[in-house]
């Protein structure tokens, strides 16, 4: 039986736009284009698994209008099982707003909808109808806490390795995540968990170090452009970035954590699993969009044995 990876959290509608910089309050500015798609952090990283390979299942909860129908019919079309996904009748689907500037970063507005309304109760049964198949989970923070919680309890009583994408910013306890086999925030994420900037790599070592005393066994910190870096209680390792012409940055987390998930599964060193995923996140920034920028399989296997050009920190 082809065991598979179950991305829990949200499912989100994505309004993009792409604008000269983001507006000032009171302000009125032109956009020059606009994109509606299937998106959230969870159903990115499901799209993402399943386009790099993997039998890939999603759980959440839509809402019961004209939008749930664009996130469901995504996920199927790229190859994502919807099983586990379920309708909240009195809850809109969630929906964000990105703004994508001149310098490629991107500034969202989220309005959660059915996303709040994941509980323990729900995840705790899709995940044990499903315990049988899994060989992974990815977890984020787009959902409640107590989610979260139930999550890697589940995964911990069942040998399953829980990944946590530690996004967006949230004030959930170290209790929630620390039992995690991998958490993996950004460094706008770490920075919200450890109370001070994350934006040079010696932050980013006090970080990840101040996460581990926490109780995270593995802290993998998403760099951006500088790349990721890896502490565990044996190895500390410096990624660097591939150097790649950005288009969009929106997704790249999400492909990133995807690709580390899979890689992990599949018996990859921690070392080789990092360099993986920095490909996957990198090749999701040459795209414009979300889940029509993840790369599959064969894209990232190309890239990486055409030796690509790192970027120096």
């Amino acid at each position: 039986m082809v065991k598979a990876i179950a991305s829990v959290g949200s499912l989100v509608v994505d309004v993009a736009l792409s604008v000269h910089r983001v507006p000032l309050t009171g302000e009125n500015l032109l956009a020059r284009d606009f994109r509606m798609g299937p998106g959230g952090k969870g159903a990115n990283a499901a799209a993402a698994l399943a386009r790099l390979g993997a039998r890939s299942i999603m759980i959440g909860k839509v809402g019961a209008d004209e939008l749930a129908a664009r996130e469901i019919d995504g996920l199927s079309a790229a190859g994502v099982d919807v099983s586990g996904v379920a309708a909240e009748p009195t809850a809109q689907t969630g929906v964000a707003v990105i703004m994508v500037n001149e310098s490629r970063e991107n500034t969202i507005l989220v309005v959660p909808g059915a996303n709040d309304l994941v509980d323990s109760t729900y995840v705790e049964g899709a995940l044990q109808q499903r315990e049988d198949i899994l060989a992974g989970i990815i977890v984020d923070f787009e959902i409640p806490e107590e989610a979260v919680a139930a999550v890697i309890r589940f995964g911990n009583l069942r040998g399953v390795p829980v990944i946590v994408d530690a996004g967006p910013p949230r004030s959930y306890a170290a209790a929630t995540w620390r039992d995690c086999a991998v958490l993996s925030p950004n460094e706008y994420e770490a920075s919200a968990m450890v109370g001070f900037p994350v934006d040079t790599e010696e932050a980013a070592l006090h970080a990840a170090r101040c996460l581990r005393a926490q109780g995270a066994a593995v802290v993998l910190l998403k760099r951006g452009r500088a790349g990721a870096l890896l502490l565990t209680n044996e190895d500390t390792y410096i990624a660097p970035a591939f150097d790649v012409p950005t288009v969009d940055t929106t997704g790249a987390g999400d492909a990133f954590t995807a690709m580390f998930a899979l890689s992990v599964v599949e018996g990859r060193p921690l070392r080789e699993a990092v360099r993986w995923a920095c490909a996957a996140g990198a090749l999701a920034t040459t795209k414009a969009g979300t889940m029509p920028a993840l790369p599959a399989r064969a894209e990232v296997e190309a890239f990486l044995a055409a030796g690509p050009r790192t970027v120096t920190p």
